[in-house]
């Protein structure tokens, strides 16, 4: 950097542009101020602040009098929300003209023998953006920020959802008792379980008083008899008081994620009430095969707005739909994944390229692309998988940059979405969900020894009929 007097230095700040990294800790924030001219003088300004309210009030008072053009941070999972927010809402009420940008940290990594500190990250990323070397990153949009922690919540649910099915399984196992399809997404699956750990007795017992008419589970009566042969092998076994008692916990803990589940749905609806621009775009991707509804507003919130993806290149690069091609001398293979890459659009893409070529039956030209590719590549299924999804990502792409609907015969149509068709169509929790929600929590009610969970289930039980007298 070059050296200038005290005189110079006071000019300086007021003809040069001026740009602002944060480096962003849990408790505190590394401020670094960096500015040029066309003569290449340059000026520092460094400051540590507190993260709570007096200490973002102090960053303002230190930012301000340099007018940055921009402020810079990297992600860092929550900690840089309430610094992006607090910019936000500065620039709404001081009406400044600043960008804000969320950055990812492969993209600013620190230069190899270069000393590492915050200090010296927060001059870099002000450094870097100064020389628009950092424009990859995204603004922070609070109701997708909103959306994409429920939707990720609503993840977590489901991975603790399938490891207790598994523990359930396991435990019958354990028992000698091992049917060849045994779905706990059913509900008579579920309902015989609840029913089999308060019975005393072998399996043929119980699934002969279980066809009885005053029998719980009569109603699932022709789904019994048709499922009756694989439990047959098992009739002469019963499980133990330990055994009953590990899956009894294990059904709990599933139903009540269960309902979790379906109200985290329930909020995301509430978040999509009076957004008809988001709900506009979330119906177009799920008119694509294979996407469905929730999946179609997952997309939209990880990608946090399709406008800072400047051509299809880089929307593809993001999702982790094209693989990262990598040459050494004459060798030019294809490499890891981009680490720029969301894992969750990939996954979201990934399945719906499985759906759409094994599950979906109404033809389009999408689905004969499927079958051409998956055959073509039927020895190597996870590639033909990945040739789709790029398929799809390519659609879903024109679908959000124009606001066109799939259209089966043509592809994409050429009508701009209608807003009211939008609107009456889509929606991301149904009656019947809501409808099983409340029957999950009166069983959980039942259930011995919960009598401490009474308040708070009852409270869950009357938001639940409130929304099934809206819906």
């Amino acid at each position: 950097m070059a050296t200038i007097t005290k005189k110079a230095l006071e000019a300086l700040e007021f003809t040069a542009s001026f740009y602002c990294g944060i480096d962003v800790h849990k408790q505190e924030l590394a401020v670094a101020i960096y500015g040029k001219d066309q003569m290449h003088l340059e000026v520092i300004r460094h400051n540590i602040f507190h993260t709570d309210p007096a200490g973002l009030a102090a960053l303002w008072a230190f930012v301000e009098p340099y007018h940055p053009l921009g402020f810079v941070m990297e992600a860092t999972g929550i900690y840089h929300h309430i610094v992006a927010e607090f910019l936000d809402a500065k620039r709404e009420s001081m009406h400044e003209d600043f960008e804000i940008y969320i950055v990812n940290p492969s993209d600013a990594k620190g230069l190899p023998g270069h000393q590492k500190n915050d200090r010296v990250d927060a001059e870099r990323l002000a450094k870097y953006y100064a020389y628009g070397l950092l424009k990859n990153g995204k603004p922070l949009v609070r109701v997708l920020e909103d959306l994409k922690a429920l939707f990720r919540m609503s993840a977590r649910l489901e991975k603790d959802r399938t490891a207790m099915k598994n523990r359930i399984k396991k435990t019958l196992d354990r028992a000698g008792i091992r049917p060849k399809e045994l779905d706990l997404n059913q509900e008579w699956v579920n309902e015989a379980l609840h029913e089999l750990v308060h019975f005393t007795g072998s399996i043929e017992t119980f699934f002969q008083q279980a066809m009885l008419p005053e029998s719980p589970l009569y109603k699932h009566l022709r789904m019994i008899q048709k499922h009756l042969s694989q439990f047959e092998p098992f009739f002469s076994l019963s499980l133990t008081s330990a055994q009953k008692a590990l899956v009894r916990q294990d059904l709990f803990d599933l139903d009540l994620k269960t309902v979790r589940q379906t109200l985290l749905r329930v909020e995301m609806e509430k978040a999509l009430q009076s957004r008809f621009l988001l709900r506009d775009q979330a119906y177009a991707l799920s008119t694509i095969p294979g996407i469905s509804p929730r999946a179609a507003l997952w997309l939209i919130t990880e990608l946090g707005g399709i406008n800072r993806f400047s051509n299809l290149r880089e929307f593809l690069s993001y999702s982790g739909c094209v693989p990262r091609v990598a040459k050494s001398a004459n060798i030019i293979y294809s490499a890891h994944t981009s680490r720029h890459s969301n894992k969750f659009i990939r996954g979201i893409f990934y399945q719906a390229a499985v759906v759409v070529t094994h599950v979906v039956k109404k033809e389009s030209g999408l689905k004969t692309y499927a079958s051409r590719i998956y055959a073509a590549k039927i020895k190597t299924p996870t590639l033909a998988y990945c040739i789709i999804a790029g398929k799809i990502a390519r659609i879903a792409y024109a679908a959000l940059k124009k606001s066109l609907v799939f259209d089966c015969t043509l592809g994409l149509d050429k009508v701009i979405i209608n807003r009211t068709a939008a609107s009456s169509k889509f929606t991301m929790v149904e009656q019947k969900d809501l409808k099983k929600a409340k029957r999950l929590l009166g069983r959980i009610r039942l259930i011995q020894g919960c009598e401490q969970f009474d308040g708070e289930i009852g409270n869950l039980v009357q938001s639940l009929e409130e929304l099934l007298g809206k819906k």
